[in-house]
């Protein structure tokens, strides 16, 4: 009886691989015996080659009578299977690592120097910048590095209102885009140091021309990197000047609410009534007796009533 031990999700049939009965050796006449069994040993039964690896006590000690004692148990074969079930501790990639946590690292990652976290926590630097006839706003926030690009707006300027064109993030030197594999792993990334007054800021192939900047910037470049800004705001355009509306004359149709109101809108709207006249006046009525005024035969007798609601 030869039964094949069972191992979850393998992909074939196992358990009893050969029944209870008696075997034949290969040519058909002798059947197998115990001492034709050894470990170590290759025996073929219907076709099938198989290697006795090892043998429990009971075994060993009854062939120890035979005077035949077993030797060590060998080796297991290794299938693919098996092996696939071995766990393979993952190599450690530092470079990969590395650039996994730059490309990642954001305002709340993790900051390479505790103490400049600490030291210049909730500072931002501001520079007033230009681009391309346009206003923006760089925060350059001290405690880890990042930089932050925010559009300035103002009513009818004609562009979407988003508040901003690059979020929170360090800024690299190149923006270039490379096969994979080839990224720039360091710290190739700009700091406060290498802003000058004199020079744009490049930001993903786009030139920022600095125009000015708030007074704690002022006062940080001066006292650090002894290096003075000029400073600035954020310059809003001058209103335009109101355009007087011409109102045309009374034309005599209808009221002058009603001509007013194709002036002041598209669609003209309902004009509204007097509140307290219609207090005041609720449910008083005039009324009138009236007829035609003709010479219709059928007309002289005829009789009306005109009320009017105050």
């Amino acid at each position: 009886m030869i039964i094949e031990r069972k191992i979850e999700n393998s992909g074939v049939p196992q358990g009893a691989f050969l029944k209870r009965q008696m075997v034949l050796k290969g040519d058909n006449m002798t059947p197998f015996m115990p001492q034709d069994f050894g470990v170590g040993c290759d025996i073929g039964i219907h076709g099938r080659a198989i290697r006795i690896t090892d043998a429990d006590e009971y075994t060993r000690q009854f062939f120890v009578n035979l005077g035949r004692p077993q030797p060590e148990a060998c080796e297991n074969p290794m299938d693919q299977f098996a092996q696939s079930l071995v766990k393979v501790p993952r190599p450690r990639d530092n470079e990969m690592k590395e650039y996994m946590e730059k490309s990642l690292r954001t305002g709340g990652g993790k900051v390479p120097s505790a103490k400049q976290f600490l030291d210049h926590d909730r500072k931002v630097l501001r520079f007033f910048c230009g681009c391309e006839d346009l206003p923006y706003v760089i925060h350059y926030f001290l405690a880890d590095d990042t930089i932050e690009i925010r559009e300035v707006h103002h009513p009818n300027d004609g562009r979407d209102a988003f508040p901003k064109l690059l979020n929170r993030q360090r800024l690299p030197f190149r923006s270039d885009v490379n096969q994979p594999g080839l990224h720039f792993v360091g710290d190739n990334y700009l700091t406060a140091d290498e802003i000058h007054p004199n020079q744009p800021i490049e930001a993903f192939g786009r030139y920022y021309t600095i125009n000015g900047v708030d007074q704690y910037t002022q006062e940080y470049f001066m006292a650090k990197y002894g290096r003075v800004f000029d400073g600035g705001c954020i310059e809003m355009p001058s209103a335009p000047e109101p355009t007087m509306r011409q109102v045309p004359p009374y034309n005599g149709f209808g009221n002058e609410i009603d001509t007013l109101g194709y002036i002041y809108d598209l669609i003209p709207k309902k004009p509204k009534g007097d509140f307290f006249k219609s207090v005041d006046n609720d449910k008083k009525v005039l009324r009138y007796n009236a007829r035609f005024n003709t010479r219709v035969p059928e007309d002289i007798d005829r009789r009306f009533i005109i009320s009017f609601y105050l």
